[in-house]
């Protein structure tokens, strides 16, 4: 897959909407088509389907150093009857100073709840190649903590072609609060697991990966302490750590695009409801741009799925 197109315009258009809260927009390209007679596709970004991640988990179970560090199961069926994988890492076989599996902290993550977002399934596969690898860096996470991993949150608006919602014409990032076990499978299992994994463990973060359609690079939002859900003993500023981190160790990611405010409209996605429900301070969205970067080396230039998989 490469970025075709010349002409590319993005407005807003004469056609108002019925709810009267503002004008469609129109997006306008050309595309030279390289041969008569053939068959080209054109896709919003760089696709990820259910396919490519199962046969991306296929292979990872296959190989035989990656498989002694994950654990590959089946969370829940969805409402057309696909599986939703969930994924656990960690060093298995403890040996030397490595603390016992039952007593280390937690870190969650999710990806593809929006089904359109395939940057987001990008990243996570750079985040599941980095976690099984080789690497010093990689095998001392893996000794100090379990990640479990939901990779595809929503196959059935995957396989669908949906852009936002699930095979039920619903949002599944704002099922949170209350999902239905029989609507929302994958979102009620989900936060099943993360409840009976926060009574068994400490769970020391969790993130759901997204793509974002207008802001270049890669941030973050994330839960400052209100007056509603204070975190005893906890600084003011102890969600913005990890970002700031990420923005000092990665040229991609962009700390001045980070948010920490909840928003009314948010109180129901999986960051939010994870943070005041199960405490989980270091509770966040990662955005990934469809676009490009503004800053570091990469500044001017469309973003590949290189770039969304580097560590």
């Amino acid at each position: 897959w490469f970025r075709p197109g010349t002409d590319v315009g993005y407005y807003k258009n004469q056609h108002a909407r019925a709810s009267g809260t503002g004008s469609f927009f129109t997006l306008s390209f050309t595309v030279t088509f390289p041969a008569n007679d053939d068959v080209c596709y054109l896709a919003y970004h760089y696709p990820y389907t259910h396919t490519d991640l199962r046969d991306y988990l296929d292979r990872m179970e296959a190989d035989g150093e990656r498989s002694k560090c994950v654990r590959r199961r089946t969370l829940c069926q969805t409402l057309a009857g696909n599986d939703c994988d969930v994924l656990t890492i960690t060093q298995f076989e403890s040996g030397g100073s490595a603390p016992d599996i039952r007593r280390r902290p937690a870190i969650l993550l999710s990806a593809r709840v929006h089904p359109g977002e395939t940057n987001a399934s990008w990243m996570m596969k750079g985040i599941i190649d980095y976690l099984t690898g080789p690497s010093l860096d990689a095998k001392i996470l893996r000794d100090n903590f379990v990640f479990k991993i939901v990779p595809m949150l929503n196959p059935d608006g995957v396989i669908c072609g949906n852009y936002r919602c699930s095979l039920a014409g619903v949002d599944l990032n704002r099922q949170w609060l209350d999902p239905s076990r029989k609507m929302h499978p994958p979102v009620y299992h989900t936060k099943q697991m993360i409840k009976r994994f926060s009574e068994d463990r400490e769970v020391v973060m969790y993130c759901d990966l997204h793509g974002h359609s207008r802001h270049k690079n890669i941030f973050m939002y994330g839960c400052a302490p209100d007056r509603t859900t204070p975190f005893a003993g906890s600084d003011p500023l102890d969600e913005r750590i990890f970002p700031r981190l990420l923005f000092r160790n990665s040229d991609n990611f962009a700390y001045k695009d980070c948010s920490f405010k909840v928003q009314k409209a948010k109180e129901s996605t999986a960051r939010v409801v994870y943070w005041r429900q199960f405490r989980i301070q270091n509770s966040y969205t990662m955005e990934a741009t469809y676009c490009g970067a503004s800053q570091g080396q990469y500044i001017g230039r469309h973003v590949s799925q290189a770039h969304l998989q580097e560590r």
